[in-house]
């Protein structure tokens, strides 16, 4: 199938072009800035009908990246997000729409959940699953809120099939950030990748009309964990991986600072069959082969 990817020079659609490539698709690549890039290529602008236009000729699935993010909070404005986020989202379904293709798929956010991630009380922990309320806290999560509810407008009104893939952190890292970073909500670009191929697939079958999921690192705990997570949790860690906590303290881990929430990923594997496997149990193991893998302050993260 040709699927077109919008934001295409993005982490993601780095990563996605060639794993497109290598299940048998067809990548279209859409991006405001010049790529060199062996797949067809369309130097064009999300927030101008006419470039989606351009883009999704012949396109059969639309893998929708382009957007700012929540590290662009900083040097944007909210009239900036609004813009790419949400008038290119719009566009991006108009000439989806139009082109009759066979589905979306959103790159949407944790940023959702909003005042949801706050717990009721100190002393608990949140468990983010997909059914909370969506309260977004900053024009970020807002503007990807929309566009989730644009996928579910447009999916009434066209029949087009939808999934918004609801992604935690996976911006370049070094290595021992990036690690422990996959406890706090992080994860690896693969699996973000391998979120992605799957939802094109349930799309494309039509086994799936319309769905949001969480995509984060597999972690194990539960709401039970909730007083060691805020207090002690490399004491839980070396729960549920012994032997995990000495060998982050003899790379200079003193201490971690409490995990606040978690995300279960029991819904992207029951309706899309995929569960992330770089995980940080996975993660471990590279650190033990790494003896020069040094955290660079007592508690790596964040």
């Amino acid at each position: 199938m040709r699927v077109l990817v919008t934001g295409a020079g993005g982490t993601l659609g780095q990563a996605l072009a060639p794993a497109l490539a290598l299940e048998g698709h067809e990548p279209v690549l859409l991006d405001v800035r010049t790529l060199e890039t062996p797949y067809r290529f369309v130097e064009g602008d999300v927030r101008q009908l006419q470039d989606v236009r351009r883009a999704m000729q012949g396109v059969d699935l639309v893998v929708h990246g382009a957007a700012l993010h929540g590290i662009h909070l900083r040097d944007h404005t909210s009239q900036e997000f609004h813009e790419l986020n949400v008038t290119g989202t719009f566009n991006t379904w108009e000439a989806a729409a139009e082109a009759g293709v066979r589905g979306l798929v959103f790159c949407s956010t944790m940023g959702v959940y909003g005042e949801s991630r706050l717990p009721s009380g100190e002393d608990e922990v949140v468990a983010l699953r997909e059914d909370l309320p969506l309260l977004p806290a900053d024009i970020y999560g807002l503007t990807k809120t929309v566009g989730e509810e644009m996928c579910r407008y447009y999916g009434r009104r066209h029949g087009i099939g939808s999934i918004a893939l609801r992604y935690g952190m996976f911006v370049p890292e070094p290595f021992f950030r990036y690690g422990i970073r996959l406890l706090y909500g992080g994860v690896d670009t693969a699996d973000v990748v391998g979120s992605v191929l799957a939802a094109i697939d349930a799309l494309a079958a039509r086994r799936v009309n319309w769905g949001a999921f969480n995509v984060h690192s597999v972690v194990p705990f539960t709401e039970e964990d909730a007083a060691g997570l805020l207090s002690d949790p490399l004491a839980v860690i070396d729960r549920y991986w012994p032997g995990a906590s000495q060998l982050l303290w003899q790379r200079g881990v003193e201490r971690l600072e409490p995990i606040r929430e978690y995300y279960p990923m029991g819904s992207i594997q029951h309706r899309l069959g995929f569960r992330p496997s770089r995980n940080f149990d996975q993660w471990l193991k590279k650190l033990e082969s790494q003896p020069e893998a040094l955290a660079d302050k007592p508690s790596p993260w964040p």
